[in-house]
């Protein structure tokens, strides 16, 4: 949903997309908002945000507060400062171990998030892991090798706890970092983030799959697995139970937003639609087609989604209740 890492935990958490401007930072971030915390939480789960940086740092501490969370676990909360990586945050590894082990204090059931920090500039691994991972053709590489580590170290041990067999797991990136691929490098590329679900308690075939998905459909996806039916506020959609309503992702690239369907890019500008491409044929996004392609249905309702986004933001309407 956008390029910074303050754009995500909005969209991820609440379904609230980054436009023009990160929500955290706009003069209505102290609006009332939905959140998979806040609905979960009314359901009696126990909730709790885990950043492993230094507590109240990009405003994450406070959002977590906003959007329903009881409890926060940040650097001021673990104990082991030479697990600090001396620039961002703890370590992945250490902070997902401490993750894993105070999710087993909880009372169940609960729902948590967590914010690593490892695959930052100046992207450096831990002195012990130094020439252990593939060091690719970026500096980033070695440190996606490293997170892979952490998590692969994280769910050995959920999958110890009793907890294991019942959750829910998503995994996703706040944003897109360093390029090596062509196609990565386009308007389209510069917003691919990765985006998983996975229970141990699945079966092969169980959901659908296919569709467009934003951040902004996790919340709305995640609750829908779970059975909640109560009324909530969110751009997004179920994506894991059904086929969207409205198959396209929705993002903001300075000057224009971006929709993206099944197999077209269309640009908007606030006005008029600057730019078509079909990237399933052109790949780079290098031929408009703009003058051949009827988008009047995409446009408007591309059109709707950013005037209820401007409108909810300016009279806090962020909620059911309100």
């Amino acid at each position: 949903s956008g390029r910074k890492s303050i754009d995500a935990m909005p969209s991820v958490l609440s379904s609230i997309p980054m436009l023009i401007e990160p929500y955290i930072v706009t003069p209505y971030s102290t609006n009332a908002v939905s959140s998979i915390a806040d609905c979960l939480g009314k359901e009696g789960y126990t909730t709790a945000f885990f950043h492993g940086a230094p507590n109240g740092s990009m405003g994450f501490q406070a959002y977590a507060r906003s959007a329903g969370f009881e409890q926060y676990f940040g650097m001021d909360e673990y104990d082991g400062i030479e697990a600090f990586d001396g620039i961002w945050a703890i370590w992945d590894e250490e902070f997902l171990q401490y993750y894993a082990r105070t999710m087993s204090t909880l009372a169940e059931p609960f729902m948590t998030a967590v914010f690593t920090a490892s695959s930052h500039h100046p992207f450096r691994v831990p002195k012990r892991y130094e020439g252990v991972f593939p060091m690719g053709n970026l500096p980033i590489h070695q440190c996606v090798g490293y997170t892979d580590h952490a998590l692969r170290e994280f769910f050995k041990y959920a999958q110890q706890q009793d907890w294991y067999e019942n959750t829910l797991f998503v995994l996703t990136a706040d944003h897109t970092n360093q390029v090596s691929l062509p196609e990565y490098a386009t308007a389209k590329g510069l917003y691919e983030v990765p985006i998983a679900f996975y229970s141990p308690r699945w079966n092969r075939g169980e959901l659908r799959s296919g569709d467009v998905v934003s951040q902004t459909d996790i919340m709305p996806s995640v609750l829908a697995y779970l059975g909640y039916n109560k009324p909530y506020f969110a751009f997004g959609e179920d994506a894991l139970t059904k086929a969207k309503q409205h198959p396209y992702a929705i993002c903001y690239n300075h000057p224009v937003y971006q929709l993206l369907s099944d197999s077209l890019l269309v640009q908007y500008d606030g006005k008029e639609v600057r730019a078509v491409y079909n990237y399933c044929d052109d790949p780079q996004l290098q031929h408009t087609i703009a003058n051949h392609t009827d988008t009047h249905e995409i446009e408007t309702y591309l059109r709707a989604y950013i005037q209820q986004y401007i409108y909810r933001l300016t009279t806090n309407q962020l909620t059911v209740e309100n």
